[in-house]
């Protein structure tokens, strides 16, 4: 018993020391108050935000406060601990317009923040920058970062993916074309001529990129059937390999070509993860909208019905604005849209999986998710969890046009919402709130930020995270229920637990009891008693040299730390002496 209660002091102080180096973390926890990530005077607005392997996320916005509307980073551990100085990281205060457009960000496989922007250093005109942002806040590619562009043309919405091999492919819109240029994350060319160019008779527009097979990319646009702003505009797909060489020949392959698309209707689309790609849109055809999707297969083939499944087949019902989420263990999507009345008085979020032959699985009216009422809801995003999704929203106050909440679903994939209550409210705050941005990261923590007039009513940066099980802040509490060292879960550390452990090793026992979360699913956390995050013989072996006195204490995951702490006094260093509670 001595014994053991030495191993638990030692737990704790070396919990004690973990928790005062900063390793807990700053997840915010209350929806009546959020993460300020920038509150800069002036407008802070088009936040991004984009997953680190870590756990965290780096965030971007443009800010006024100089007058200029400069480009900003904000770089957030696995534990959402801010990493930067406040208000973040100066990218660009090269002149820009008095109004934005959009523009991208994603991170590359070392880490890295590639963003991709528009401005007017140059010229009157915009022109297309990019940007390689270390962990530590280097520029990669230089001050100024690399010149993508520098024409005479009008050069709006810039995509950005990495692909299959690493480098990086943007494409973006000059006027009627459409442009690609790839690199390498050294910043070079890794084609020859550098950009390739697609043209059409009437113009094309809305660029959107995925990475396919071998380092290649799928391109997806909107093409003009006509001269006038008013003829409708269609989907077509293109496939290049990695040396830009055109897979679906030189007009790519037909999307979509009934209706009509308008400007603010962009489609988009999400790579299938075997050359092909999923698009997704909402267009006019019979005069009204409806949400459609479309497998476009690795040898640019129509999987589908021509034109896209329509997710909803519900009377009196327009389906506009979805999300798309790609489940691979499956093969099988699920669709995430704002529903409405045929008079667009009421409004509310529905969602309709599609099986791997384009049939709809929940219903051919889908599954509400928020039901019809007056109080519009926009900004819909569906983030892919191990069973299901987390679809998160903006919704008006009742009787406001301008105030907003921000709210989350959880929904299995049978269809069935999962938190009880449901929804969960991100934020509380009641203030205008504008352009969401939402990324998950690999513990399948949803992460949002969005502009937010609560304090300043030209606008501050805001961010909440939201965990699997529908709660806010830290996904790893400090404490989870057990004993470092009892692999058997009886609440004691003894020579028992070796026997439970050799036996479950040679397939012969059970494992011990899910202990803690942990990158997404569970760690034996009782079981590791080298502290590494993982359950192996290694731990084992450990235990024994424990118990021979080898070891002096065992040890626990840092991210997986035993519940309950109970203050005991002090020890011979002076330093509080607690154990975990059990």
């Amino acid at each position: 018993m001595v014994r053991l209660l030495s191993i638990r002091l030692m737990f704790v102080l070396a919990l004690l020391v973990f928790m005062s180096a900063g390793g807990w973390a700053q997840w915010p926890e209350d929806p009546a108050l959020n993460m300020i990530i920038s509150d800069q005077v002036g407008a802070q607005v088009i936040s991004k935000v984009a997953a680190t392997s870590d756990g965290g996320c780096y965030v971007s916005w443009y800010s006024n406060a100089s007058g200029n509307y400069d480009l900003y980073l904000q770089k957030l551990n696995g534990d959402g601990e801010i990493q930067w100085v406040d208000n973040g990281l100066l990218i660009s205060n090269h002149p820009q317009e008095t109004w934005l457009t959009d523009y991208d960000m994603t991170v590359d496989g070392e880490d890295h923040a590639i963003i991709v922007f528009n401005d007017i250093r140059n010229g009157g005109d915009w022109d297309i920058y990019a940007y390689r942002i270390s962990p530590d806040g280097d520029f990669v590619w230089g001050a100024d970062g690399l010149t993508i562009s520098d024409n005479d043309g009008f050069e709006p919405d810039p995509r950005v993916t990495i692909t299959s091999n690493g480098n990086v492919v943007i494409a973006w819109k000059e006027d009627d074309m459409v442009h690609l240029r790839k690199l390498t994350l050294a910043g070079d060319d890794f084609w020859d001529p550098s950009t390739i160019t697609l043209t059409s008779t009437y113009g094309l527009s809305a660029p959107q990129v995925v990475p396919a097979e071998n380092d290649g990319i799928v391109l997806q646009l909107m093409v003009a059937s006509g001269p006038n702003w008013w003829d409708p505009q269609h989907i077509y797909a293109h496939k290049f390999d990695s040396d830009g060489v055109e897979q679906w020949g030189t007009n790519g392959v037909a999307v979509m070509t009934t209706g009509g698309i308008a400007a603010y209707m962009k489609p988009d689309i999400v790579t299938d993860e075997n050359g092909g790609a999923y698009s997704f849109w909402y267009d006019t055809r019979n005069l009204e909208h409806h949400v459609y999707v479309q497998h476009i297969l690795t040898d640019g083939s129509m999987d589908w019905t021509t034109n896209g499944v329509r997710v909803s087949l519900a009377s009196a019902q327009l389906q506009m604005d979805p999300s798309l989420v790609f489940e691979p263990e499956t093969g099988d999507i699920l669709v995430f849209y704002k529903a409405t009345d045929l008079g667009q008085t009421i409004f509310g979020v529905y969602g309709q999986k599609l099986n791997t032959n384009g049939e709809r699985q929940w219903g051919d009216g889908g599954v509400v998710l928020a039901l019809m009422n007056s109080q519009d809801h926009w900004d819909i995003y569906g983030s892919k969890q191990d069973d299901g999704a987390i679809v998160t929203y903006f919704e008006y106050l009742p009787g406001s046009a301008v105030n907003s909440l921000v709210k989350a679903i959880g929904i299995n994939d049978d269809g069935v919402i999962i938190w009880d209550p449901s929804p969960v409210e991100m934020s509380t705050v009641i203030s205008e709130k504008m352009h969401m941005a939402i990324a998950v990261n690999i513990n399948n923590q949803v992460i949002a930020t969005w502009t937010d007039s609560r304090i300043d009513d030209s606008g501050d940066v805001y961010l909440q995270n939201i965990n699997p099980d529908g709660t806010l802040g830290p996904l790893f509490s400090p404490g989870c229920d057990y004993v470092p060292g009892d692999a058997n879960g009886d609440g004691n550390v003894m020579g028992n637990d070796v026997t439970y452990s050799v036996r479950y090793f040679k397939g012969l026992g059970n494992p011990p009891p899910d202990s803690c979360p942990y990158n997404g699913g569970w760690l034996y956390s009782a079981g590791d008693a080298n502290g590494n995050c993982s359950y192996a013989g290694s731990d084992v072996t450990f235990l024994v040299g424990f118990f021979k006195g080898i070891n002096q204490t065992i040890l626990w995951c840092p991210d997986t730390p035993p519940a309950g702490l109970v203050v005991l006094g002090e020890n011979k260093d002076g330093m509080p002496a607690v154990l975990p509670g059990k």
